[in-house]
């Protein structure tokens, strides 16, 4: 299974952003999605050559339905606000793909962007925003890209795409970010630390 990056997405917002923090937490969490689903519920049911092919041990696929079973949940139970329908909820097995590539974006991204920073040493401070870490802003960058507004009308439409709703994207990901929590000293049990996170790839 195959995903495209179109060329003219190397550009702002996605990148050229003026520090590497802000060019991973966008284009890197972008790339880091689009690779992810090489291996989603979908992806990895396809060999190198783009065959369908069950390439992967009985045992992981074991374990990967188990974990990929919690993220289905947790989207499933998230309550969307301000929405005078019966349907309220997102349909957590219709977007897990989509699911799973962001989280996986979110990961493999600041991995990456560790790895810069260890090759290259610290970035210095960006201007007007000197009170926010590196760490922090790859954060705000990668929220960033999902800034957005809906009507009603609209989010019960979204509500059929095997996207979530664009905020969701972003709360539900950085909840289940332990260095998200970390980076913002996110109180255990709050809002955005919840005390169960879905993880499906690990350091």
């Amino acid at each position: 299974m195959f995903s495209a990056v179109p060329y003219g997405i190397l550009q702002f917002p996605f990148y050229n952003l003026g520090i590497e923090a802000l060019n991973y937490g966008a284009i890197g969490t972008v790339l880091g999605h689009e690779m992810t689903h090489g291996f989603d519920n979908t992806g990895r049911k396809f060999d190198k050559y783009g065959n369908v092919h069950p390439w992967w041990s009985d045992s992981s696929v074991s374990k990967f339905t188990n974990r990929t079973t919690c993220f289905e949940s947790e989207y499933s139970d998230f309550a969307l606000p301000h929405v005078n329908t019966s349907i309220v909820k997102i349909d957590g097995k219709l977007t897990l793909g989509e699911n799973l590539a962001d989280d996986g974006g979110l990961k493999f991204a600041l991995n990456a962007y560790k790895s810069y920073v260890s090759t290259n040493g610290h970035e210095p401070q960006l201007p007007g925003l000197q009170s926010f870490t590196h760490d922090q802003l790859f954060f705000l960058s990668f929220a960033n890209l999902w800034c957005s507004e809906y009507s009603v009308n609209a989010l019960i439409q979204a509500l059929e795409d095997e996207h979530s709703p664009d905020f969701v994207r972003v709360l539900v990901v950085l909840q289940n970010s332990p260095e998200f929590s970390e980076a913002f000293s996110c109180s255990k049990g709050s809002y955005m630390n919840p005390h169960h996170k879905c993880q499906l790839w690990t350091r």
